[in-house]
């Protein structure tokens, strides 16, 4: 279970640089021209798009990779320990003692209507 979170979290960090890469491409005005062609200064004159490509094909195939092993974790988890949940709740269904029925409640005593006292 906690090799499983990790790689959960591990995924979640592979998504949002894979989404932060694609958006820095320069293609059709991404995050490279809303931050004013930063990446020209940063990555030199050729800018950055054989850079961003290469990081895109890598975290891409890491993404991949990330899916597989999350779907065989998951498959052990559900097949693993937690698999028999229902079995165990079914013989806590069995074994479990049935609470007595409780009698209805009686209905209130009517009491006698109070007489004005005068004095």
């Amino acid at each position: 279970m906690v090799l499983y979170t990790v790689a959960l979290i591990v995924h979640a960090i592979i998504c949002v640089a894979l989404v932060l890469v694609i958006l820095a491409q320069t293609s059709k005005g991404g995050l490279d021209a809303n931050l004013g062609g930063a990446a020209m200064n940063v990555f030199g004159g050729s800018g950055a798009s054989s850079f961003l490509k290469k990081w895109t094909q890598i975290l891409a195939l890491i993404f991949v990779a990330s899916c597989l092993m999350l779907a065989f974790l998951v498959k052990d988890i559900r097949s693993g320990a937690n698999g028999d949940v229902a079995e165990r709740q079914k013989k806590i269904n069995e074994t479990e003692q049935k609470a007595p029925a409780k009698a209805p409640a009686a209905a209130p005593v009517a009491t006698p209507a109070e007489t004005p006292v005068t004095k």
